[in-house]
């Protein structure tokens, strides 16, 4: 384990922000990431858990050691029509859904081109264009700070729900994700239920899509919709989509005949959060060197010499001024360090 002073962290969050670390160290294996967990205990300072550092703000440089995770490395196990795949947490996500669609394994092609690593996936359960993460996941392998060894979880036991997952719990906090595995299927048989795709797909006059078709026309529409971080700073997605009371949802219609709603199987309203802030008129607002995207109201990005204090800020006024003028809070996807 080698361990870094006054560490960047520019290269290690998407929206670029310029904060340093107090110390540093990548882990590419286990006992690297038990050392570096021994190491905070035993000079007594905090630890962040590092992935892509795509869904972090960070506001200020971080105290004590940030551990990177580095564990690399894609086990394929065929079984008939399924195949369970291992991914090592520092595996890129979009790679990841490149990678198991060139093989002909299907079921990941919706998830296309979500920014991060793998061992974020389970965390956030990432979710787009009708899939869930949770839905794919077998177990989730993990390392326990608390009695410093390795578990295996279940992924019934992950407590996964709409963005959502025991590892966003106090109790869960206790785990470091260092793999995931995941039921593929070598069917080529594609979820195609959501409204956004179903649209596109027949845009390009496609009835009955194969899991290639579905993955381009996923990369095709999140191209156009949401920004490159490499271009311009950016954590995807910064708000959830509120899901309401049917009574608020009702109220809401008749003064917005034109707002959508998804029913769950609570009997609570979906609601698209991008819709709102678009309506408020908080698309392609900026604020001294931060704002929120042009095409893609969901999306605040970093124009440039921007910071996560006035992120934080531009999030704020957001969810202040959806809960003054619709009744609706607005819950924030990223991490605020």
């Amino acid at each position: 384990m080698i361990i870094e002073n006054n560490k960047s962290l520019i290269r290690f969050n998407s929206f670029g922000f310029d904060v340093s670390a107090e110390h540093y160290t990548a882990v590419e294996n286990i006992a690297d990431l038990h050392d570096a967990i021994c190491w905070t205990l035993e000079h007594k300072k905090p630890c962040l858990i590092l992935g892509g550092g795509s869904n972090i703000v960070f506001t200020r440089n971080v105290e004590g050691l940030v551990i990177h995770m580095a564990l690399k490395g894609v086990d394929i196990t065929e079984q008939g029509k399924t195949a369970t795949v291992r991914v090592a947490a520092g595996e890129n996500w979009h790679k990841l859904v490149e990678k198991t669609l060139s093989r002909g394994l299907f079921g990941l092609e919706n998830l296309a081109l979500i920014p991060g690593q793998a061992g974020a996936a389970p965390i956030q359960n990432i979710g787009a264009y009708g899939i869930e993460v949770c839905q794919r996941l077998s177990s989730v392998e993990v390392y326990d700070t608390q009695d410093r060894c390795e578990r295996t979880l279940p992924a019934a036991e992950c407590d996964f729900a709409y963005r959502h997952s025991l590892f966003k719990t106090p109790a869960g906090r206790r785990y470091i994700v260092t793999a995931i595995n995941l039921i593929l299927s070598t069917v080529d048989a594609p979820d195609v239920t959501y409204r956004a795709l179903i649209d596109n797909l027949a845009k390009k006059n496609i009835v009955t899509p194969s899991a290639r078709q579905v993955f381009d026309t996923v990369c095709d529409i999140r191209t156009q919709k949401l920004p490159d971080p490499a271009v311009i700073g950016n954590a995807g997605s910064f708000f959830k989509n509120p899901v309401i009371k049917r009574q608020l949802f009702d109220t809401l219609k008749t003064n917005y005949p034109d707002l959508p709603g998804f029913p769950e199987d609570t009997g609570r309203i979906k609601v698209p959060a991008a819709w709102l802030i678009d309506r408020a008129g908080w698309k392609g607002q900026r604020s001294d060197r931060v704002g929120v995207h042009r095409a893609q109201a969901l999306v605040l990005v970093n124009h440039g010499g921007g910071n996560g204090q006035q992120i934080a800020m531009l999030a704020d006024k957001i969810q202040q001024d959806i809960l003054q003028r619709y009744g609706v809070h607005l819950e924030r996807e990223p991490m605020l360090y």
